[in-house]
């Protein structure tokens, strides 16, 4: 593998290869090779390409598992707010009220069983700068975040569930994460 490689590419090689594609993940990285130097559009149609070369040859589940896995950490200074608020909080109404007064740029809700982040705008810097739709696929990735994420601040195991996705051309990203049993 190049150093010279986009590390989002490098993620999605890596992540193949941990579900048992390493095969698929060198053959498309050569195929579809991303330098970290490419420009936001050359990001776009490499992100758009990988939405179509998963989709044709991997089931949905595996899709989902791949684009989570290759995700991007959330940052620790960021989560430890998040996880600050929820430990000082008198249950998970309060959680949500003190996070949302945190202005981090999106925002949860509850609804008696599960929590719901939702953005209001695509914050990947991948993708964000160009006006056209991806597919879900590329969003899944999202959910690796908040799944990292919310079982860092919840110190327990969460399902997530991306619900709309701003880049498939809905008005917020919402997902759902619920506490698993």
């Amino acid at each position: 593998m190049a150093n010279h490689m986009d590390p989002n590419a490098i993620r999605l090689m890596e992540s193949m290869e941990k579900h048992g594609k390493k095969d698929a993940g060198e053959k498309y990285s050569n195929e579809s090779f991303l330098e970290e130097t490419a420009d936001i559009n050359e990001k776009f149609a490499w992100a758009k390409k990988t939405c179509a070369f998963l989709t044709e040859n991997f089931d949905e589940k595996t899709v989902k598992a791949i684009r989570m896995d290759c995700a991007c950490g959330p940052q620790y200074e960021w989560i430890q707010s998040v996880k600050d608020a929820y430990d000082s909080s008198m249950g998970p109404e309060d959680f949500v009220e003190k996070t949302n007064a945190l202005n981090l740029g999106y925002w949860l809700e509850y609804d008696g069983s599960s929590f719901y982040l939702m953005y209001p705008q695509c914050y990947c810097d991948f993708v964000n700068l160009v006006e056209e739709t991806l597919p879900k696929a590329w969003c899944y990735c999202t959910l690796g975040y908040t799944k990292k994420m919310f079982e860092y601040v919840l110190s327990k195991k969460v399902e997530v569930e991306l619900i709309t996705a701003v880049k498939s051309g809905d008005k917020e990203c919402r997902i759902k994460i619920t506490e698993k049993v």
